[in-house]
């Protein structure tokens, strides 16, 4: 890929008749199918700018115009490639540096009539001492700058305690879990007045309560700002002391999931209750407490219908990885899935050798699906156990074990 030599003029400034003087110069080589951010780092790089820091114009002199030609965007990168394509020598159209500190805003620096949007383009940055998002700001579908938003003026963790009027969440989610614990660690309760895209208003559960909370996004981006928040309670105590509506089956799965992750644990929903008990003081029923488990159960494992789509594959690869096995899967009429039958082939050869004693048995499947676990063994000549065959069917009928049988006739004969 050809590469354009091009000559900076950097640390010095405009005059009236639209000429840049007084400044120093640099140079450095361009690829010409590269982008505009391409271009912001290699002019960063030979300058030692920190753009963390710092953001830069670019700019160049165009003929018979006295104002400077600016470069923003990848278009303006591509016509300025096509000019020095054009005009090759070193010196011609030198680009123009201006470095610039970025502005620090907050929520409350947005006017009315900006769109805040999250920039892609800019990378966030990571250090010791600050930690800061940059967002681009516009009007009118014009740029107009971008600046830098302090971290912690952007909330996005759920485990944000303190509530009040200007704060500024990353997004509704995030404020939605927000408000859901703090309605649980300060022992009330609320209901939706309304919620869509672009607002989140928030009312007591109580109609005679004063308590009020209102949010929307900041012009509708994915920002979402506190604009009116009364925290004063006037409703009777009773209207306190129901079961807590905001202790949600997903709210408290999210926070049982790490117990979950050792299978040989047993975590019943008995102990759910008692943990939510003692962790947020909340009284919760043994059916919430089920349900949290079973979506925590999901997220970690999966849905178990998803798991049933994946089992052709498996038995597909087992097939392939074990030639000579005897796997058979059996559907029904309308594509679901009724039984499945594998012997290996270590298991089928290993039989030649054994006593022909063949002994079956079938366990219950506590899964959402059920059916029946069933399997047939036999023992060696060292008197171990050798399992035969293995497999699953809907429950122990004539049916489900002629075929289990049939499948055991093919495999041994």
């Amino acid at each position: 890929m050809a590469s354009l030599t091009v000559l900076l003029r950097h640390s010095g400034k405009w005059n009236d008749e639209g000429n840049y003087i007084d400044f120093s110069i640099e140079g450095i080589l361009i690829k010409e199918y590269a982008s505009f951010n391409d271009l912001v780092c290699s002019i960063s790089n030979q300058m030692g700018i920190n753009l963390s820091t710092n953001t830069i114009k670019i700019q160049y002199n165009v003929e018979g115009n006295r104002t400077p030609m600016e470069i923003h965007n990848d278009m303006g990168y591509k016509v300025y490639v096509k000019l020095k394509k054009e005009n090759r020598e070193f010196g011609m159209y030198p680009l123009c540096i201006t470095t610039m500190e970025k502005e620090l805003i907050s929520g409350d620096g947005l006017n009315q009539g900006d769109i805040v949007q999250i920039d892609e383009a800019v990378q966030m940055y990571d250090s010791d001492t600050d930690y800061t998002l940059a967002i681009k700001l516009a009007n009118s579908g014009e740029t107009i700058g971008v600046f830098e938003l302090h971290k912690d003026l952007i909330i996005s963790k759920t485990n944000q305690k303190e509530v009040m009027a200007g704060q500024v969440y990353k997004d509704k989610a995030t404020l939605k879990e927000v408000m859901k614990n703090y309605a649980i660690a300060q022992r009330f309760q609320f209901r939706v007045d309304r919620s869509n895209a672009v607002s989140y208003a928030l009312i007591c559960i109580s109609e005679d309560c004063d308590w009020r909370f209102k949010a929307s996004s900041i012009n509708k981006s994915e920002l979402f700002k506190v604009r009116e928040f009364n925290d004063n309670h006037t409703c009777p105590l009773k209207d306190k002391v129901y079961e807590q509506r905001q202790a949600s089956s997903s709210l408290i799965s999210g926070i049982i999931r790490t117990k979950l992750t050792n299978h040989k644990r047993k975590y019943t929903p008995r102990d759910i209750i008692d943990d939510v008990k003692s962790d947020l003081g909340v009284d919760v029923s043994y059916m919430l407490a089920w349900r949290a488990k079973e979506k925590a159960m999901n997220f970690l494992r999966g849905e178990p219908a998803d798991s049933y789509k994946k089992l052709p594959g498996y038995l597909y690869t087992m097939d392939k990885t074990y030639p000579g096995s005897h796997i058979r899967m059996e559907k029904s009429s309308k594509n679901e899935f009724m039984y499945v039958y594998i012997s290996l082939y270590a298991f089928i050869r290993g039989f030649d050798h054994c006593r022909p004693i063949v002994v079956v048995d079938g366990s219950h499947l506590k899964s959402y699906y059920t059916g029946t676990f069933v399997s047939a063994s036999t023992l060696d000549g060292a008197g171990h156990i050798l399992p035969l065959a293995y497999g699953v069917i809907d429950s122990e009928n004539d049916v489900a074990w002629t075929w289990f049988f049939e499948q055991f006739k093919i495999a041994y004969g």
